[in-house]
């Protein structure tokens, strides 16, 4: 017995040591991005065999009062953040920080102002999309972060199938977009000259940092656009250790890997590789003819920090669009597309300097390749185009006095485009017509910007300077803007600018219709807008815009119509570019918008768009081609439990003009009409439904979309082509386009993360 007794004795004295080297875990939990507390986190508590599980207050704060020791870890889980595994040390209080899904891990927490702070002073119209948000809008059939921007305040989109989008009444050619510091040319996947029938962006929303749409009077470091500017950042790689991410949808599937790089850690690295297969399954599934073009791209970005004061990107980005129509060969006519390939390569160096708090410096170095090739069921061309850019952008920000920022930089680009556009006669097989463009151009601007900041008050003036060795003259655009905070709950702002954007080459260019005295189009923006804060994560903002454009480039004579003594105007072979269109766009955009890691997050816009466009050639009044009066969007996201994501979008939009001088005499019969833009396209509704499912286990977390675009059904059409007309009775034959019916998709994301190893 005495043995017995013996093992009992030291077994309770065993573990009266245990529990009393045990001590309450208790902490708090906030979001990496902006150190909100985070509510409703699921956290568990392991303890060898032992496993608790609680969930975080409305504060963040979180106890586990039944204690831990040496050996035992805490596991974090919120649907739409990585996960967080943390071994005990003995630390009785933490301080947790979640990082959302769309950013590189990170222990601590970035502390913002508020959810809504502007991220530049200067700029008046500005929209900002988190990781989270951007995520939701992407949409679960493409994941495109450019299709999410569509339901910003003041964007309108009304084309299911294509990226591209209006602000304010001005056409897409007319937007910036910005990747790294960088402006690209066209980062889509698509088919060249087809780009209306489909496109998708090259970017992963998975690899999108942070996303910033400038709506009007854009600061004057963005050149080259004179509408509005959208500034994409990618993220970096984790530091912290390897992760792979496996995202698989009904369109493609895309595999993410990230990790550090060298034993320090001063580096990381990362990498995405994606491939589409929807084109097979509609080849499958289908006996009718589609344009539905395959893509493959790879994504990437490699950071360094060569010292305290030196770091080095490298941002990468190739993608390969193919469109192979041969198995409706025998159905295609002489000048339809049955082979088609777009392939595009993009590389941008960048170097960051900071020799002290109050100075940076930054150089940019960037490659810009785009090559496509579009031919015939008789393997003939129809059309080839080549473009290319040599990009240098320097800039600096100096505090040389406190509260007076300034900033400097400027833009070196070696342009390049070459191409040709064929058409053929049937019979006897013969070319028709072959126009081509060839071109090389240097553009080089400089810009400088100071900020005064004085108690609520912050001014900003700028100006920028550009030239182009292919169309002239030098230009000057200025820019200045006010920031006056009354209180601590509103705030007013105010701007005004000019922008310039210098042709293309090809309508510099091309052989028969070019014009090599084209002047760059400009646009003098103001903007004035009043922001009320309702609580610290609500506010009511109301912006309210006047754009003048001139010089604005377009073929006056390009389209037939019925002239004002009853003829009809039948347009000429080759109809000139000119510098003959200007005009204005006038409105308002009022949105109510909360933005919180917590519970009911989301906004509701709405947006009115005046314009008034007039051609100095043909004397024409009218309204822009992308001028949709009424513009509604709307987006809600609610977390109903840790791991599940209720979220839904709307769009409403009165729609734009079906391009040209069109009337309808019934629902279904087109003639030609004295007036441009008179015929809208029907009114455009969307609804869609999003259920994010988050699963936990080990170091391995799987995410499923459940996605229901058009709820409604609604029957939404969008313009197609215009394919002629009848020079003896007028009557036009413009064809539409239907778009998405209700349409469910489906996708899960698999990711791996060597933290959350257990030992």
């Amino acid at each position: 017995m005495f043995p017995g007794t013996l093992v009992r004795v030291l077994t309770f004295f065993l573990l009266l040591a245990a529990a009393r080297g045990q001590t309450p875990v208790r902490g708090q939990v906030r979001d990496a991005q902006g150190g909100e507390p985070l509510a409703r986190v699921q956290c568990a508590l392991h303890c060898g065999e032992r496993v608790a599980v609680q969930r975080s207050g409305t504060d963040g704060r979180f106890e586990f009062a039944e204690g831990a020791g040496l050996g035992c870890s805490v596991t974090l889980t919120l649907v739409g953040y990585r996960p967080l595994r943390l071994e005990i040390d003995g630390t009785a209080e933490l301080d947790l920080a979640l990082t959302p899904d769309s950013l590189a891990r990170r222990d601590s927490v970035d502390v913002h102002a508020g959810p809504f702070e502007v991220t530049q002073s200067a700029s008046a119209s500005e929209r900002t999309l988190t990781g989270a948000e951007m995520k939701n809008l992407a949409g679960v059939l493409v994941d495109d972060p450019l299709r999410a921007v569509q339901s910003l305040p003041g964007v309108a989109s009304s084309n299911d199938f294509i990226a591209q989008f209006s602000v304010r009444g001005s056409a897409f050619d007319r937007v910036g977009i910005f990747l790294d510091g960088v402006l690209l040319h066209s980062p889509f996947h698509t088919v060249q000259s087809q780009e209306e029938t489909g496109s998708l962006s090259m970017l992963q929303a998975d690899l999108v940092e942070e996303l910033t749409l400038h709506a009007g009077a854009p600061p004057v470091e963005y050149q080259d656009r004179s509408a509005s500017a959208l500034d994409i950042r990618l993220r970096e790689g984790s530091r912290e250790g390897p992760a792979v991410r496996i995202n698989v949808g009904v369109a493609s599937t895309a595999v993410i890997l990230e990790g550090p790089l060298g034993s320090d850690r001063r580096g990381s690295w990362l990498v995405s590789v994606r491939r589409s297969y929807l084109q097979y399954l509609l080849r499958r599934t289908s006996a009718a003819d589609s344009l539905a073009f395959g893509f493959f791209d790879t994504q990437g970005k490699l950071s360094y920090d060569l010292s305290r004061r030196n770091a080095l990107t490298l941002g990468f980005m190739d993608g390969l669009s193919d469109l192979d129509r041969s198995h409706v060969r025998a159905t295609l006519g002489v000048n339809a597309i049955m082979d088609g390939t777009y392939h595009v390569s993009a590389l941008n160096l960048g170097w960051r300097y900071t020799p002290s708090s109050d100075l940076q410096v930054t150089n940019r170095l960037a490659w810009i390749r785009e090559r496509s090739d579009n031919r015939n069921n008789l393997e003939l061309p129809l059309a080839a185009q080549g473009y290319g850019e040599w990009v240098w952008n320097p800039a600096l920000v100096w505090s040389w006095k406190p509260k007076a920022p300034l900033q400097a930089g400027g833009s070196f680009r070696r342009l390049h485009d070459d191409g040709f556009s064929a058409r053929y006669n049937f019979n006897p097989l013969a070319v028709r017509r072959r126009d081509n463009w060839r071109g090389t151009g240097l553009r080089a601007g400089g810009f400088v910007q100071q900020d005064w900041i004085a108690g609520p008050l912050t001014l900003t003036a700028g100006v920028r300077v550009d030239g182009y060795s292919e169309a002239g003259p030098t230009a000057l655009s200025p820019h200045g803007s006010a920031l006056l905070r009354v209180g601590p709950a509103t705030r007013l702002q105010l701007a005004w600018s000019q922008a310039v954007q210098y042709p293309a080459l090809l309508p510099l260019r091309i052989e028969n219709m070019g014009n090599r005295f084209l002047l760059p189009e400009r646009a003098n923006h103001t903007v004035a807008a009043v922001e009320q804060a309702l609580g610290e994560r609500t506010r009511l903002r109301a912006e309210f815009f006047y754009r003048a454009d001139r010089d604005l480039i377009t073929q006056p004579l390009l389209d037939p119509r019925v002239l004002p003594d009853g003829q009809i105007f039948i347009p000429p072979a080759s109809p000139q570019y000119l510098n003959s269109e200007r005009g204005t766009a006038r409105g308002f955009e009022v949105f109510l918008q909360r933005r919180t890691a917590n519970r009911l997050s989301g906004w509701v816009s709405y947006g009115y768009v005046k314009t008034a466009m007039r051609d100095g050639v043909t004397g024409a009044s009218y309204p822009a081609d992308y001028e949709q009066r009424h513009t509604m969007n709307a987006y809600s996201s609610y977390r109903l439990r840790p791991s599940l994501n209720l979220s839904a979008r709307y769009s409403y939009g009165s729609n734009f003009p079906v391009p040209g001088f069109f009337r309808q005499t019934d629902p279904a019969t087109y003639v030609l009409n004295s007036v441009r833009n008179a015929v809208r396209l029907p009114e455009y509704h969307r609804a869609d439904l999003r259920i994010n499912k988050s699963f936990q286990w080990r170091s391995w977390r799987s995410v499923l979309f459940v996605e229901v675009a058009n709820l409604t059904n609604h029957e939404n059409v969008t313009f197609d082509s215009f394919n002629g007309f009848n020079s003896r009775t007028g009557q036009a034959s413009p064809t539409f386009l239907k778009l998405f019916p209700i349409v469910p998709a489906a996708g899960l994301m698999l990711e791996w993360d060597a933290r959350l190893r257990r030992k």
